[in-house]
């Protein structure tokens, strides 16, 4: 009975991920106890979350076989939309709320259009809406950030529930929300068909372009939400929030599995992945290494876990001809 339990645990298909993270934070505690205490959990469980809500909505955008650079400028888009409606406009938090999505999806959509209808590279067209995105923050804040919000805005971070911070329910409810809509859901196994072979997806009648643009969307929704949590947390918009941030999301997924090809990832392991990263540059800052390393450390990190992919697809295709 241990020999099939193991066996059974070995055969998840994330357990090759969590392991490292498993390490990660056993080493770190040995060396620097301060990483296993109660404050420094939550600190990590609320890095966590905001990253992950990212990651969920690159992980539809990955597996359809696409990839958006302008995740951390959508993410400063939303929140400053929010934080100009409040503290300029002085409308109700849930106008100013979804506003601030309203201005997110918007640039989804124009990603998704672009790439879909006129069949440019995403890389192209989410490098540009990166910057203009940027530019529309920087010019509604002229630099400055937007302070002075109600205190219920301020709570929606802030506040902690059972000890746990807010944003990680918000989090864990999108994290169930995304493994459902894509493991079981026709939308789902569209987008899964897509990113797998787009040609064989299209003589099956699948509408691309609609799957397309409404994984942007849910992309840019998603790094709204962000933003909103982020200037929540802080009670400010700031111009240059998420700068990188589309990096750190990016290399999370694909850490967490999911090919950067297209065709096959899991919300699960995008968890995982997020968890891998936000730890990792937890553990790095206490054991006194330089941030310039981590950079480094990051960079690494992105091209390992593509060659690890591209490697994968390659044995697995051998693998199958044979």
């Amino acid at each position: 009975m241990l020999v099939s339990f193991v066996k059974r645990v070995l055969s998840i298909r994330e357990i090759g991920i969590l392991i490292p993270l498993i390490l990660i934070c056993v080493v770190t505690s040995i060396i620097n106890p301060v990483f296993a205490t109660v404050d420094n959990a939550i600190n990590l469980m609320r890095s966590i979350s905001i990253t992950v809500i990212g990651a969920v909505g690159m992980t539809f955008v990955l597996i359809g076989g696409g990839l958006d650079l302008s995740v951390g400028s959508v993410l400063a888009l939303g929140g400053m939309v929010t934080g100009y409606s409040l503290a300029v406009l002085q409308l109700p938090i849930p106008v100013a709320i979804l506003l601030g999505l309203a201005a997110a999806a918007t640039a989804g959509m124009v990603n998704g259009l672009v790439i879909a209808k006129l069949k440019i590279p995403s890389l192209i067209v989410t490098l540009g809406m990166m910057n203009v995105a940027r530019g529309v923050v920087n010019v509604m804040s002229r630099g400055r950030p937007y302070s002075g919000f109600p205190p219920a805005f301020n709570a929606i971070a802030q506040r902690m529930v059972f000890g746990i911070p807010f944003s990680v329910y918000i989090a864990v409810l999108i994290i169930i929300l995304g493994h459902i809509v894509l493991r079981h859901t026709v939308f789902g196994r569209s987008v899964t068909a897509i990113g797998g072979n787009e040609e064989t997806a299209r003589v099956s009648g699948i509408n691309i372009p609609f799957y397309k643009v409404m994984c942007y969307v849910i992309m840019a929704v998603l790094s709204g939400t962000a933003g909103i949590l982020i200037a929540s947390r802080l009670s400010t918009s700031q111009a240059n929030a998420g700068m990188g941030w589309e990096m750190t999301v990016i290399a999370s997924v694909v850490i967490g599995g999911t090919s950067m090809y297209g065709g096959a990832g899991t919300i699960i392991g995008t968890l995982i992945g997020v968890a891998i990263m936000e730890t990792l540059t937890v553990s790095m800052t206490m054991l006194r290494i330089d941030p310039y390393w981590q950079r480094i450390a990051v960079g690494l990190i992105i091209v390992l876990a593509v060659g690890i992919d591209t490697y994968r697809r390659k044995f697995m295709s051998a693998a199958k001809a044979a």
